[in-house]
Parts: C-alpha cells; sequence; structure tokens
C-alpha cells in the first residue's frame, strides 16, 4: 500500500513550486502519482473551475459543500489508486478546507471538518507537510507574481484568520513544518527529506 503526503499552506508558500520541484528530485523508481486541489479528478476540475471564477458569487456554506463534493471524488481515487504507487501526493487536501471555510469564512473548524467527514470517515494522509510563511508576505509574492483569483481576493481579516488555523493544524498528528521564508532550494530539500524519512520509517 503506498503512503498519501500533502503539501499544505496559506496562499503564495510556494506548494506548486515543490511539488514541481519533487517531480524532478524524487528517486527515478517510486511510482508516484500527483494531484491538485481543487481539482484532483474530472468532477473536481469543474468545481475548480467554479471556485476560482473571478466572477462567481457563492455563500460561504455552498462553498464548503463544494470542496468536500470534489473530496469525496478524491477519497475514492485515493482508494483505488494508493495500492499502484508508492507515493500519491496532493497539492491540498482536507487542512484547506478546515483552514479556509472553517477558518476564514468562520464556519467553524471542527463543523467543516465533521463535513468532510461524511466522506473520508476519518480518513488522514501519512504525511502533512506544512508551508509557514507570514500571511502578508504570501500575498505579496502572489501579487507580483500572478495577481490574485476568487479565493486570494478576501480580505486581510480573512487571510489572518486562514492563517491562524494553518497555525493551529500544524501542531497535529503526522505533520510536519517548513518556513517558507527560507530559499526555494532549501524548502524543497526540507520537504524532500521529510519524504525519504517517511519511506525509511516504512522499510525498517
Amino acid at each position: 500500500m503506498g503512503k498519501f503526503i500533502v503539501i499544505e499552506g496559506p496562499d503564495g508558500t510556494g506548494k506548486s513550486t515543490v511539488i514541481n520541484g519533487l517531480k524532478e528530485t524524487l528517486p527515478k523508481d517510486l511510482k508516484v502519482k500527483y494531484f491538485r486541489e481543487p481539482g484532483g479528478s474530472y468532477v473536481g476540475e469543474k468545481i475548480r473551475n467554479i471556485l476560482l471564477d473571478n466572477d462567481t458569487v457563492i455563500e460561504p456554506e455552498t462553498e464548503a459543500l463544494l470542496f468536500a463534493a470534489m473530496r469525496c471524488e478524491n477519497y475514492s481515487m485515493l482508494k483505488k489508486d494508493l495500492p499502484k504507487y508508492d507515493l500519491i501526493i496532493a497539492d491540498r487536501f482536507l487542512p484547506s478546507s478546515i483552514a479556509y471555510q472553517g477558518g476564514g469564512l468562520a464556519l467553524g473548524m471542527e463543523r467543516v471538518e465533521d463535513l468532510n467527514d461524511f466522506c473520508l470517515h476519518g480518513y488522514r494522509p501519512d504525511l502533512t507537510i506544512y508551508l509557514m510563511l507570514d500571511f502578508k508576505e504570501g500575498l505579496r509574492r502572489i501579487e507580483r507574481e500572478r495577481g490574485f483569483d476568487r479565493l486570494e481576493m478576501r480580505n486581510e481579516s480573512f487571510h489572518h484568520a486562514v492563517f491562524r488555523g494553518y497555525e493551529k493544524l500544524s501542531r497535529g498528528r503526522n505533520s510536519k513544518v517548513v518556513n517558507a521564508a527560507m530559499n526555494k532550494d532549501k524548502v524543497l530539500e526540507e520537504v524532500r527529506q521529510y519524504i525519504l524519512d517517511l519511506i525509511k520509517e516504512e522499510e525498517a
């Protein structure tokens, strides 16, 4: 059975950059599958288009339900594919919903977690790596590099609440924290080492 690893963190911390780096630097003999959230499946990508569209206006509860629906599809994929791969690595997963909808949109972190467990039934990743960076610096990075999508355009108090949510989540079980203020190579190497350590533990 393969291991499920999630790369998490607030906006602008470099998650996609790390994922791309892992594709180049993890041992080539490992069979690895990658997916992203929002997205990850045919249905998930359709939901992604709704969620990130700058013209979309939806209620917080609707947003939380859309993310949960997408995650149901991804959980189904994980159950089928984990026996076929050494690793499945996700760019975001459940912690994003808990931090963004539960914390940022003030729906309640436990409430959003319970909503997702309608599908997940308590299933959690083998390892979640949190890239942590002051939320203001993260937003500055996004503005410099590509501009904001609908979720990123929200006000400072929203992003501060998301950051606080991630601080709490990063202290959870099977979690590691990486300082995303370091240069990109150091961030990648630290993440990569945590993944290799997990593999070594399994082999021991």
